[in-house]
This record gives structure tokens, C-alpha cells and sequence, in this order.
């Protein structure tokens, strides 16, 4: 028995070796050549670094990080979850009392959001003003995520907080908020019919959700036909449970204005992102709504495996903050920069959540994705035309032309596949060869926004080597 047993130890032990062999990963180089013409212009370089929140109140340090950054918006939900109050900018902290008249100022309570939305204006964003509830994850009681009692009020309670901040309404301001969002994720729960028991952001079927919100866009487009009203910031966007189709055909139905659609994605692989973006662009032309915005506005890394519960989420949790995370979000800025959409909003700038990949929570150190955004923030002007030949979808290229002058930024970032093989990248620039020296800013697993020269070729190209999970940005 003991022979039988050594036996099939062995065999075993043989089988796993030779699974374990074929399971190595490719080190042949990949060879790319990209070329870079400063005469066609693509269209104007894209709000790819906005954000959800932002700093701390009053903090210096991270005020001042955030303008290094060039953030351009800051969307504000779910900011009562974090280090900005407990009666923050959801309509139910603004406005406690529903019964109250909406005209009266002594019916609202704007001093934390008042804090909250100055700190972004102070650190040089424009707020992107979610109207609404934050998610309410707890399951002993639900409390502010059921359809309003009287839509029309709801509706009128949001007009007057524009006019606290727009036009000085209830010792207000003059921040002039363009773009103003209604609700947040009502699809979230309607497939699984959670809706009905223990519902996290709309406790009530989809097709109320589309009545109210009908009601609040009608009523704030007429009232301020100068800015952005829009949403539905639906997550639930392939297969057969989706609900945009429904939402675009109510909306055309009741002729109900729309300037920008908003939508949710959390995921691992950029080529996914590329697909909802097409399918909602889609649905938008179909439902006559073409014209309107196509807004990104929950993004971050997240790799699902069924039964791992907690550690897959701790995976999530350190992958944001580390290389992967820092190049998964450099790949998806730069396809989506040539994607169909007007802008992307990661989630989340707040330190204190494990959604954000700008700094450790607990030293607030600056993490590799910050010099991610940092990079795309040395993009400059218009887009110019790229083409890849070779690795494609390995290497993410975004390229800008201001004033004559040219800035590249390449992204090299292939999933959880464990690449460790290095890509030749040769870079031709359209018109001219190289006759100086280069220098690029890499950040990888050994480098934080390094710089180091790059000699021509003797062709007048230029070469560079990038690992996987990597980052580089040339000034050409």
C-alpha cells in the first residue's frame, strides 16, 4: 500500500510539474512600432483624470496635490461616507425636513456641504453635483434610498440648492456647477429582485425611477436651461437584465431632455469598458439621444472570482494601490481617450476608502497611481494620430500636440496574466527624425516618474523597453 500510495504521489507530483511548465509564462519580447503624426488631429485631449471627491477639508498637502494634478471635476457622491460630514450634499441632509416648504432657506442645512464643496473649489475643480442619496450598504434599516413622497417637490428642493450655489440664493454662491446629476444606481438591485427586501440605492421597480426622474429633469431643464442635467448613472449595463434600453425609451416617449448619460464600470480589462461604451452610444442613437454626453463617472479595478468572498476583495483592495492598479488605470484613460466618450471620473480620491489607489490609508503616501494621473496631466492640447503595429492591446498610446510641441504617453499594462517579458516599443515621429536626446519619465515596479535619456537610433527612431504594469511619458 505504501508503494501504491509513493506511486501515486509521484504521478502526481509529475502531472502538477508539467502543468506547471506549460502554465509559464511567454518571455519572448514583443515588438511594437508606433508612429506619431502631429499633423492629424484626432480632436481635443479628453477629462480622462476627474474624480469622485477630493481632499480633505483644509488640508494643504492634499489641496495642493490635487492642483498638481490638473484634476478638472470632482463628483460628490457618496461623500457623507467619508471624512466630509454625516449631512453632506444628499438631498436628505440638505433638506432633513420634507415637509417643509422648498422656498423657505431656514428649511435647509448647507453648512457641511457648504465646507466640502469650497474645499474642491479652493483645490482648482469644478464640483460634478450628484443629486440624490449615497448607497446605504447597512441592512438592519433602510432610510433615504425610496422614491421621494412628491416628485415635483423633490425636483424643487434640488432647484433651490442650485440656486444656493449658482446664484447666491440663501446666503449662496456664484460657483457656477455646470453639470448637476440626478440619483445614483437605481438599476443596482433589480435583477436580483434585492429591491424588494434590502435594497441599497432605489427601494422601489426601475420603471418608478423612470417617472421620477422624468419629473426632475423637465422641471431643472426648464428652470436652468444653461446647464448640464443628466444621469441615470446605471451599473447594470450587459445581458439581458439591462435596464438603459427601458430608460432611453421612457425618456424619449415623454420627451424628456437629457444632456449628458452617466454610467458605472468596475472591472480588470480595458476592452470591456470599450464594449459598454459602444453599446450605450448605441442605445443613445437609437432613442434619438446622440447629441448628449457620455460620462464615466464610477470607474476603478476590480477582478471578480466566484466563492472567494473578502480575499478577493483584499486582492481588489491592493491591487488599486499597486502597479497593476496604477497601469490598469493609464490603459483604460488612454482607449478611452479614443473611445466615444466625453469623460472618465475615477473612484475614489478619499484616502480613507479602500477604492483609492492615490495613497495608502493609513500613511496617506503617495501610491504609483498618482503618478499615473500625474503623467496625463503633462498631456497637453489635441491628440494627434497614433498607429500601432505589433502588441496591440498591450501597449496603450495617447499622444498630444501644443504649441508645436509634442507629448507621448504609453501605457503598458496586460491584466493579470503575469506578462514578464519586456516590449520593444520603436517610436517614429511622422516628418522628422530624432537627432537629440529624449527624456521619459517612467514608473514601473522599480521606478517612481524617473527620468532618463533615450538616444536615437541611428534611423532616427527612438526605442524603449517597458515591463509589464508600466508607465512612460516622453517629451518628443
Amino acid at each position: 500500500m505504501k508503494r501504491i500510495a509513493l506511486i501515486v504521489s509521484l504521478l502526481a507530483a509529475g502531472a502538477w510539474l508539467l502543468c506547471a511548465q506549460n502554465a509559464q509564462p511567454n518571455i519572448a519580447s514583443v515588438n511594437i512600432d508606433l508612429t506619431i503624426d502631429p499633423a492629424v488631429i484626432e480632436g481635443p485631449l479628453k477629462p480622462m483624470n476627474a474624480v469622485n471627491n477630493g481632499p480633505y477639508i483644509d488640508d494643504a498637502v492634499q489641496m495642493l496635490d490635487f492642483r498638481i494634478l490638473k484634476i478638472p471635476y470632482s463628483r460628490t457622491h457618496d461623500a457623507n461616507l467619508g471624512y466630509y460630514g454625516e449631512r453632506v450634499v444628499d438631498i436628505s441632509a440638505i433638506f432633513p425636513d420634507f415637509c417643509k416648504d422648498p422656498n423657505n432657506p431656514a428649511a435647509y442645512d448647507f453648512r457641511e456641504t457648504d465646507a466640502y464643496i469650497k474645499t474642491l473649489i479652493d483645490s482648482g475643480c469644478e464640483p460634478f453635483y450628484r443629486l440624490g442619496q449615497s448607497i446605504e450598504n447597512q441592512t438592519a434599516a433602510k432610510y433615504n434610498i425610496y422614491p421621494p413622497r412628491d416628485y415635483k417637490k423633490w425636483a424643487k428642493v434640488c432647484e433651490h440648492i442650485i440656486m444656493h450655489y449658482n446664484e447666491g440664493w440663501a446666503d449662496g454662491f456664484h460657483y457656477n456647477i455646470r453639470y448637476w446629476e440626478i440619483w445614483n444606481e437605481a438599476d443596482l438591485d433589480q435583477s436580483s429582485g434585492r429591491w424588494k427586501t434590502e435594497p441599497r440605492t432605489w427601494g422601489a421597480p426601475i420603471e418608478e425611477f423612470h417617472k421620477f426622474y422624468a419629473v426632475a429633469a423637465k422641471h431643472l431643464k426648464e428652470r436652468f436651461p444653461g446647464l448640464k442635467i443628466g444621469g441615470p448613472s446605471y451599473c447594470r449595463i450587459q445581458g439581458t437584465k439591462t435596464y438603459f434600453p427601458a430608460f432611453f425609451e421612457y425618456m424619449r416617449d415623454n420627451h424628456v431632455p437629457i444632456d449628458f448619460i452617466s454610467w458605472h464600470k468596475y472591472g480588470s480589462e480595458p476592452s470591456v469598458y470599450l464594449m459598454e461604451a459602444d453599446l450605450i452610444r448605441g442605445w443613445m442613437k437609437e432613442y434619438g439621444y446622440e447629441d448628449a454626453e457620455l460620462i464615466l463617472n464610477e470607474w476603478n479595478y476590480r477582478r471578480i472570482k466566484s466563492g472567494n468572498g473578502s480575499s478577493n476583495e483584499r486582492y481588489n483592495r491592493d491591487s488599486r494601490i499597486s502597479m497593476r492598479g496604477a497601469a490598469f488605470a493609464g490603459a483604460v484613460m488612454s482607449a478611452m481617450q479614443h473611445a466615444s466618450v466625453d469623460m472618465l471620473m475615477y473612484y475614489d480620491y478619499r484616502p480613507d476608502t479602500s477604492w483609492c489607489g492615490f495613497y495608502d490609508n493609513q500613511t496617506e503616501a503617495r501610491k504609483s497611481l498618482f503618478y499615473t494621473f500625474y503623467a496625463w496631466s503633462k498631456l497637453k492640447g489635441d491628440v494627434c494620430e497614433c498607429k500601432v503595429e505589433g502588441g496591440i492591446g498591450d501597449v496603450y498610446p495617447v499622444a498630444a500636440v501644443d504649441g508645436g510641441r509634442t507629448v507621448l504617453m504609453l501605457t503598458r499594462y496586460n491584466g493579470d496574466n503575469n506578462t514578464c517579458n519586456l516590449a520593444r516599443v520603436t517610436i517614429s515621429l511622422k516628418g522628422r527624425g530624432f537627432k537629440d536626446v529624449v527624456f521619459c519619465h517612467l514608473t514601473d515596479e522599480e521606478h517612481i516618474y524617473t527620468e532618463m535619456p533615450i538616444f536615437p537610433n541611428a534611423d532616427g527612431t527612438l526605442s524603449l523597453e517597458l515591463g509589464n504594469n508600466s508607465i512612460a511619458l516622453l517629451e518628443l
